[in-house]
């Protein structure tokens, strides 16, 4: 247990989404703990361009054939929302989950024992986009969508040339998506995406502490050689929600209606059958 000094920081990958599941190997109420910086995380979906009758541009998914998407594991927050992005499309999909990485889903995806994956910048810059868009093995479809603190829709900046899910649908159905799956769908993207990473101090940390630590995040945000060397280790430049944003985000996931909880919660144990 780290001392409430505020010299500990905790930097940890989507925890926001198991306390949202009320999933029982989470063993701490995360809205104790003082919330620093978040590091936005944009998911980019590819499907493999020979899934028939063809695969040539983000649209034609509504016209696909059954195919096989392949995920990491049953409740990972990769599988729910690719899953529920393909049940609110409507498509017919099998689902094959257990690869240990995106390394090894990608890998099965080449020898077509999968036609679907979808990865984070910088494994979709690094990897997907020149050795398999560029190739024509796969088409891009769209990114998970990005939710603002205000809990409206926005664009990536990371991927101009790609659209969101929700824009991918509207253009298809001609309208937005609604219901229950695209609720859940919502708060799985805040959880997954835009709290993709955190950081975040001990219980009970000291005021001064929290208040320094959000303006170092602040202030690394606007330094341009960070910046730089992000970009070119990582492919993206990294992009903070910091104090009050993050938290009204936070909030949002784990204050999500019960009816959503419960139906994710009954989404991901039927996947297991």
């Amino acid at each position: 247990m780290a001392k409430h000094d505020g010299l500990t920081l905790g930097y940890f990958t989507g925890p926001y989404n198991h306390q949202m599941m009320k999933s029982p190997s989470l063993r701490v109420d995360l809205m104790k703990v003082p919330f620093i910086a978040s590091v936005q995380g944009v998911t980019v979906c590819y499907i493999r361009s020979d899934v028939p009758p063809g695969i040539k541009k983000p649209t034609d998914i509504a016209k696909a054939e059954r195919f096989r998407a392949g995920g990491l594991s049953f409740d990972s927050n990769k599988d729910l929302r690719f899953r529920l992005a393909f049940d609110v499309l409507g498509v017919k999909y099998d689902y094959v989950t257990g690869y240990n990485s995106s390394n090894d889903a990608r890998l099965a995806l080449q020898r077509n024992e999968i036609q679907y994956h979808d990865e984070n910048i910088p494994g979709y810059r690094g990897a997907v986009e020149p050795q398999l868009v560029k190739t024509g093995i796969v088409t891009p479809l769209y990114y998970h969508d990005v939710i603002r603190p205000d809990g409206t829709m926005g664009k990536s900046p990371d991927f101009p040339e790609l659209s969101s899910f929700t824009e991918v649908y509207t253009q298809i159905f001609g309208k937005t998506p609604a219901g229950i799956k695209y609720e859940a769908l919502k708060a799985a993207n805040m959880a997954s995406q835009n709290l993709n990473r955190v950081a975040l101090l001990p219980p009970a940390s000291p005021p001064m502490a929290v208040a320094a630590m959000r303006q170092a995040f602040t202030s690394l945000a606007k330094d341009e050689e960070f910046i730089a060397e992000a970009k070119k280790i990582m492919r993206f430049q990294p992009r903070f929600e910091v104090g009050e944003d993050g938290e009204r985000l936070r909030e949002k996931v784990l204050k999500a209606p019960a009816e959503v909880i419960d139906f994710v919660r009954k989404y991901v144990e039927e996947a297991r059958k």
